[in-house]
């Protein structure tokens, strides 16, 4: 394994490290730039989706608070067009319950 410790040597290895960390190839899974197969995860590891959300639900993984941001999402609905405002939202990772 290679000792860069930059970022981007770091980024540039990061399948290994969690290849060496927890022993799944997550390359194995990925479907492109954004999708990802989890039920091949999942078979992979042994444990179907009932399982998992078990686990999951038992832990609070899942159950991290979306806050709206009511300023911010004034301040979106002021400086778009008609029709075009959003709801801003953030996770609140520091009620995360699963840590």
């Amino acid at each position: 394994m290679s000792t860069g410790h930059t970022y981007s040597a770091i980024m540039a290895r990061r399948a290994e490290i969690m290849r060496t960390a927890i022993g799944i190839d997550y390359d194995q899974y990925a479907r492109g730039t954004l999708a990802f197969d989890y039920e091949g995860l999942l078979a992979g590891t042994g444990y179907d989706i009932e399982t998992t959300r078990s686990v999951q639900q038992r832990t609070g993984v899942g159950d991290t608070p979306l806050v709206e941001l009511t300023n911010v999402t004034a301040l979106a609905r002021a400086v778009a067009p008609p029709g075009k405002g959003a709801r801003i939202f953030v996770k609140d990772e520091a009620k995360n319950p699963s840590g």
